[in-house]
């Protein structure tokens, strides 16, 4: 990651249980609009969180679920630049 990534740390919450992962985006990416798009946009959507989960904890962790399922609740969200 250069000096314009952005490191951006999650907590999902599905099914009562907790998942810490990260997303590396190869831009820098401010703090506005990394919650819009966590909270909103493309980066909301449950498939692209499980994917996330399933990255770190592995395939069985967690099922594929469709974009708009609203299942994984995102609880916390921090940002770091590289």
């Amino acid at each position: 990651m250069g000096k314009n990534g952005t490191l951006v740390k999650c907590i999902f919450e599905y099914k009562g249980k907790q998942y810490s992962v990260e997303d590396i985006i190869s831009y820098y990416l401010d703090e506005e609009l990394a919650l819009y798009l966590y909270e909103y946009g493309d980066s909301s959507y449950d498939n692209y969180r499980a994917d996330l989960v399933r990255i770190k904890y592995g395939e069985d962790e967690i099922p594929n679920l469709t974009g708009s399922s609203k299942k994984i609740k995102l609880i916390n969200i921090e940002l770091e630049y590289k």
